[in-house]
């Protein structure tokens, strides 16, 4: 493919790696003394960061320059919707650990909104015209809508602030909003857009009818499944009963998924073993959160958890980096990004991995105390090297895309990949 599809996958590479150094401050504030630091204004420069300068970026970039024709991802609109998105991004990391929620923070995070929109105009305009198969379509535009309606959330905060609102129901509800259509909407949505694409090249050809009816059913679920997010105050009836709704979509896309990847066995055979193994992983990720989900409809269940920070907190990091980061990588490898054998992007990956997983571990035994009866200090210090871990896997990784950037750049990656015993053999 093109060096400025390249260029922005390594930049974005670069910006998970701030991410991954973000996270370790903040578990280290949690056990030294670190008067420089404001836990809450990094949190806040994490979150919005890894929101915008790692998932967003990457995930845009790939829609961009993988699913769109040559003929529109070329054109220079797209390149200066990117760089929107990575200055909003930068001006966020520079702004919210020295001033939290202020001027300038809030400026870019308008600016990465405002943004966001034009892109999803543009994209959807230009994706109608190209007019690939309809499960991309349907997957593809149902992202980008629920990454524009997301702002939602933001928007609410911000009225709240102007007008000196104290409600903390609104607050917690506008929250778990954006969150909700970012994680169950744009990111979800995104990555299998770019998963049935590759579906749709390969050459054992998937039906369409299972790849149509998953996109669908999972497109449709997000919308009720968000009533999911309001159980946590005990809502009325109605409330609940969108929610029950939603989870039954969430059953049937459940069922719908593992249809799908078994009739994908073939087409995924010329997937890499270690892209495959990682992907394999990232789906194992997408089966759990859905699962979580469909969960939480039980009183029982939905209590324990939105008063488990912890649960939380793995659920977010779960989806963030398990199903949608590890996939990523997969897709990377896939396309020829990453040259295994060749370069520290395996290591690096297999050290993310191996962070990651031990991450999601961590954070579910210290959400259920009462079952393991360890010392709490004890899953600080675990959590602790599990960001080191993470740090460092992502360092290898953003060095390795560096340095094939600076070295190899007139390498194109392959727009629709074949064999992965064609790709390994092709000349260096």
């Amino acid at each position: 493919m093109l060096k400025r599809e390249r260029s922005w996958l390594t930049i974005a590479l670069i910006n998970l790696s701030v991410v991954a150094l973000l996270g370790l401050l903040l578990r280290s504030k949690i056990l030294f003394p670190i008067p420089a630091i404001n836990f809450g204004n990094l949190l806040h420069a994490h979150s919005h960061f890894a929101f915008t300068g790692w998932i967003s970026l990457g995930l845009l970039t790939l829609m961009t320059y993988r699913v769109l024709p040559e003929k529109y991802s070329s054109q220079l609109r797209y390149k200066w919707l990117l760089a929107g998105i990575l200055l909003s991004a930068v001006g966020m990391l520079f702004s919210f650990p020295f001033q939290g929620y202020a001027f300038f923070s809030i400026l870019f995070s308008t600016l990465s909104i405002l943004v966001s929109y034009a892109f999803s105009w543009f994209f959807i305009k230009d994706l109608l015209k190209a007019m690939p198969p309809k499960p991309v379509i349907i997957l593809a535009v149902s992202s980008l809508v629920a990454m524009v309606l997301s702002s939602v959330g933001p928007f609410t905060l911000a009225y709240m602030m102007a007008s000196h609102s104290v409600n903390t129901l609104l607050y917690r509800d506008a929250i778990y909003t954006y969150l909700h259509l970012q994680y169950n909407g744009f990111f979800t949505l995104g990555v299998f857009s770019l998963f049935v694409h590759h579906l749709g090249h390969s050459s054992a050809k998937v039906p369409e009818r299972s790849l149509n009816h998953f996109a669908t059913i999972l497109s449709v679920s997000v919308l009720p499944t968000l009533a999911l997010s309001y159980l946590w105050h005990f809502p009325n009836a109605v409330i609940r009963a969108i929610a029950v709704a939603g989870c039954g979509c969430l059953v049937v896309t459940l069922v719908s998924f593992i249809v799908m990847m078994r009739a994908a066995k073939e087409a995924l055979k010329t997937v890499s073993p270690f892209a495959k193994r990682i992907g394999t992983l990232s789906m194992i990720a997408f089966a759990v959160k859905t699962a979580v989900q469909i969960f939480i409809v039980f009183p029982a269940v939905g209590e324990m958890v939105f008063s488990n920070r912890p649960v939380i907190i793995g659920y977010l990091h779960l989806v963030m980096l398990g199903f949608v980061t590890l996939y990523l990588f997969a897709y990377l490898l896939h396309i020829g990004y990453f040259e295994t054998g060749r370069d520290l992007s395996v290591p690096g990956i297999i050290i993310f991995t191996v962070a990651v997983i031990a991450n999601e571990i961590i954070l579910a035994m210290q959400g259920f105390p009462a079952i393991f009866m360890l010392n709490s200090i004890l899953y600080l210090w675990l959590l602790w090297a599990a960001a080191i871990g993470l740090f460092t896997g992502a360092s290898v990784i953003a060095a390795a895309a560096i340095k094939r950037l600076r070295t190899r750049s007139d390498i194109l990656l392959l727009k629709y990949p074949g064999s992965y015993y064609q790709r390994n053999n092709r000349p260096a």
